[in-house]
């Protein structure tokens, strides 16, 4: 503390004072991992301050000056003159503004009347809203956010829930086992139905409904080619796995391999890169160490530099994540074009906001797969804090992380689990039911179904870190997972 007080002569520890010694001020408390909650608390907080501060005084992000929106202009037409199989769904632009407290209010508002939406489509008897739930014991339904959750001496589930029009106690009893197991998943500031029986002002529950994603059944194509998904290149460390990285770009161009291998790389059209390009400048304690391309401009042009190389019929369909020059606070916008020139140069390149949604393969005869794009941020607070997750090994195991969103419908329901821009619209929200759903960020390699939807995770190009080490991580390398358009099927070829 004698540290952080040096810092102020003053010693009024102000607003500003936090803002622009965060970096110290996280050293002297030590890593997270360290911290006891009350100083976990704090670091969030700072963090947060940090983050609407950088809102607030232009960070990287959409500009709306002249040049950028005549950059921005150029992109789309390029998109629609090169990639007429590919359409756009949805990346999201925010415009530049101060943040108030009732941003908060639309966003969680626009949370729950979306999810509220798709919960109706399923049997729910008795719907009713909160403030007319009627004094008599009545069987019946409702739809809230989960403003609280505890567990009391007798191991029952208490949730408090509330719609537009108030808010109730809902009852898990511990001898509902079933039951039981959908309340453990349950997390704040998520949208659920729960139905049971009224009394007084408690609502005793016989079961948890989720808005979960469901699609009905999977797509195939006419015509046979392939997607492939990377992620988490970290270009610029000295764990940065290039030769690695190069061998897989002399396969996806046709010059290594079996003539059965040679044949598929020829046939892959798009290729999917979700998150962390770079491993960026300034991204924790220490990093300066580990780098061998100190300028994040530089590794920037050392990534156009690797890209150009890759053919040019196939679509590089980008998404930045955590270590990339953008603003961390989600969505995340694509890199200015000002630091990623010579990515923007590159004809076959398309850059897209974190999260976003692609349609692919799109002709006239098909109607193509939905890919989401989402890196990942939100993970740590669930593989830690969400107890069958963490039990259950879920960072070894990303895709019962995926599983465990895809019920929610939402990549981050819970207000402190990543930094978001409150909108009018919650971006975070899985509105159209993707073909696949492909992630990133924990560096383990994963493929599953949930629901007939394509659950990726994907490995990294970056060999252990100390940082890993530490916590006994072992990353997944260079595998990459290809996705046949005309059977559906996926296999994952290994440059390791």
């Amino acid at each position: 503390m004698k540290t952080i007080l040096s810092l102020n002569p003053s010693k009024i520890l102000s607003q500003e004072f936090f803002i622009n010694n965060l970096s110290i001020i996280l050293n002297e408390l030590e890593l997270k991992s360290t911290m006891s909650k009350e100083k976990e608390k704090f670091v969030l907080a700072l963090e947060h301050l940090k983050t609407f501060r950088n809102i607030e005084n232009k960070p990287l992000l959409f500009s709306d000056s002249k040049e950028e929106k005549k950059e921005e202009k150029k992109e789309l037409k390029k998109q629609e003159t090169l990639f007429e199989d590919i359409n756009i769904v949805e990346s999201f632009r925010i415009e530049n503004k101060k943040v108030s407290v009732d941003d908060f209010v639309k966003y969680f508002r626009n949370r729950y009347n979306t999810l509220k939406l798709f919960l109706q489509e399923q049997e729910l008897k008795n719907l009713t809203s909160i403030n007319k739930i009627p004094g008599q014991r009545q069987n019946l339904s409702v739809i809230g956010m989960v403003f609280d959750k505890h567990t009391t001496k007798n191991k029952n589930i208490i949730l408090e829930v509330e719609d537009l029009t108030g808010r109730i106690k809902v009852l898990i009893r511990h001898d509902k086992e079933e039951l039981l197991k959908k309340a453990e998943q349950i997390v704040l500031d998520e949208v659920i139905a729960v139905s049971g029986t009224s009394s007084n002002e408690i609502l005793f529950a016989n079961d948890i409904i989720f808005p979960e994603i469901i699609l009905p059944e999977r797509k195939k194509s006419k015509e046979e080619s392939y997607a492939a998904f990377i992620a988490d290149l970290h270009v610029g460390s000295n764990k940065f796995l290039e030769q690695n990285f190069l061998k897989f770009i002399d396969w996806i161009n046709g010059k290594t391999g079996s003539e059965g291998q040679k044949n598929i790389a020829k046939k892959v059209r798009y290729l999917f890169i979700v998150g962390d390009l770079v491993d960026g400048v300034g991204i924790y304690p220490g990093q300066e160490s580990e780098l061998i391309i100190k300028d994040v401009y530089l590794q920037y042009d050392k990534v156009a530099e690797l890209l150009s190389k890759i053919r040019k019929d196939v679509a590089i369909i980008i998404c930045p994540g955590n270590h990339d020059a953008v603003r961390i606070v989600e969505p995340q916008p694509p890199f200015s074009h000002e630091i990623a020139k010579k990515l923007y140069d590159l004809p076959n390149v398309i850059v897209l906001t974190n999260p976003s949604s692609v349609n692919i393969g799109v002709s006239k005869q098909f109607q193509g797969f939905n890919v989401f794009m989402y890196h990942g941020a939100s993970f740590d607070e669930y593989g830690n804090d969400v107890e069958v997750l963490r039990l259950n090994q879920a960072f070894k195991r990303p895709e019962l992380i995926l599983h465990f969103l895809m019920r929610k419908r939402h990549v981050a329901p819970t207000h402190a689990s990543t930094r978001y821009f409150p909108c009018d619209r919650d971006s975070l929200i899985l509105r159209k039911v993707p073909d696949i759903f492909v992630t990133a960020h924990l560096h383990k390699s994963s493929i599953s179904y949930y629901n007939n939807i394509v659950a990726i995770s994907c490995s990294c190009w970056q060999s252990r870190t100390a940082y890993q080490e530490k916590f006994g991580h072992e990353p997944d390398l260079c595998k990459v997972p290809l996705f046949n358009l005309k059977t559906g099927k996926i296999n994952i070829i290994d440059f390791n």
